[in-house]
């Protein structure tokens, strides 16, 4: 077999390897009888993979001592659990390596114009680990595509996303030169982190997304230096106590856009935030709005205990989506982007946190390392099951 072959072979049955001792797992955690030299077979079929991983060269990274590790403790295995977890990152991470060593390419395009950032992000979260799941190395393309990123990539010859986040792996110019192999992902994956309250309150999953957003999503350069030069002038780092609200208004709650998530009013909105302001002492209340009528009301509350970042707002009744409004009023949709982005990180890293079901609610939770306190409205959907449509019914 050529070396590219033997790579198809091992990722192919690695992926049947990972999910045959998932089964296992799952099933010795009802059958505690299981024989115990069930192990001894993982660890020398991992072996067997080894010698495969092996023979392809990759120079990368050396998994012998770990193996023998796993293999040296199967006799006192007193911690299955702790095995199998460790048998499956020794596993990731060689089917990782076969991935790049195979220089197969998943192209991803959201091809829509609508969307806005967060909802970008968490969707080329879910499409990374598609990608990965497949065997292939997720690069994310903005240029081919039409979507809030598109004009800036035209204007700027260059790869928009990158002006905001690092690629996973490989730039996009690895993807397209030469004769690779390459395939296009557009649209919603099944599998994303959600606003859906299933996936906000659930550790596990949301821990899981950390993990995707930290390893393939970094932050750029750019926006690194826009985040320190915000927490150099801000009081963040200093023993105060941050609460971060996260307020959407204009187009969610003028339009009530079908479907999406409903948003408390801005009554409910101050009750929570002087809720959290009293109980846990807080010395500040860290806005993230585009409403410039929401700005007005939390500055005359809050007055100098109130801190901001931002400097594009929107009037409150507006009869456009922000992105259609953007492109009519000629909004530099950079520096838009920059301070949007700046405003979640921060959100991310105040010690508290209260805001609607939205995607930039969910991307302030995956960046943050962890709230002490949190609260998220969940005011049903719009047209579905919201407040007002509730009324709507004749019962």
């Amino acid at each position: 077999m050529t070396q590219q072959e033997i790579a198809d072979e091992l990722f192919h049955t690695g992926k049947e390897v990972k999910k045959s001792i998932l089964d296992m797992a799952e099933a010795s955690q009802i059958d505690k009888s299981v024989d115990g030299s069930v192990y001894f077979q993982y660890v020398q079929i991992l072996k067997n993979l080894n010698l495969l991983y092996q023979s392809m060269n990759t120079g990368l990274e050396n998994f012998d001592q770990t193996i023998e590790e796993l293999s040296n403790a199967v006799p006192n295995l007193d911690d299955k659990n702790a095995f199998v977890s460790k048998f499956i990152s020794v596993l990731n991470s060689m089917l990782m390596n076969t991935i790049k060593f195979r220089q197969k390419y998943c192209l991803i395009r959201r091809n829509d114009p609508v969307p806005g950032l967060a909802s970008h992000i968490i969707t080329n979260l879910g499409q990374i680990v598609v990608s990965l799941n497949n065997g292939y190395i997720p690069v994310i393309d903005t240029i081919n595509v039409d979507n809030i990123f598109t004009e800036l990539s035209r204007r700027h010859a260059a790869n928009a996303w990158e002006f905001y986040f690092g690629q996973p792996l490989f730039p996009l110019s690895e993807a397209i030169v030469g004769d690779k192999e390459v395939r296009i992902l557009d649209g919603i994956p099944d599998f994303m982190p959600n606003y859906n309250m299933d996936c906000l309150m659930n550790p596990e999953l949301m821990a899981f997304w950390k993990g995707i957003m930290k390893k393939y999503m970094p932050i750029s350069n750019i926006l690194n230096g826009k985040i320190q030069e915000c927490l150099n002038r801000l009081p963040f780092d200093n023993g105060e106590k941050v609460l971060g609200v996260l307020c959407r208004g204009t187009d969610y709650t003028s339009i009530h856009p079908y479907n999406h998530p409903a948003h408390p009013s801005l009554e409910a909105v101050f009750a929570k935030t002087d809720e959290f302001m009293h109980n846990y002492q807080c010395d500040y209340c860290y806005l993230a709005t585009e409403d410039q009528e929401i700005l007005n009301a939390f500055r005359n509350k809050y007055q100098n205990r109130l801190l901001t970042t931002q400097e594009i707002y929107y009037e409150s009744t507006l009869k456009d989506t922000i992105n259609e409004t953007n492109n009519k009023r000629c909004i530099n949709i950079h520096q838009k982007n920059m301070e949007y982005l700046t405003a979640l990180i921060l959100l991310s890293k105040c010690r508290y946190f209260i805001g609607g079901r939205t995607s930039g609610t969910v991307v302030s939770m995956l960046l943050s390392n962890g709230f002490d306190a949190e609260y998220i409205w969940d005011c049903g959907q719009y047209g579905i099951d919201d407040a007002l449509t509730l009324k709507s019914y004749i019962t």
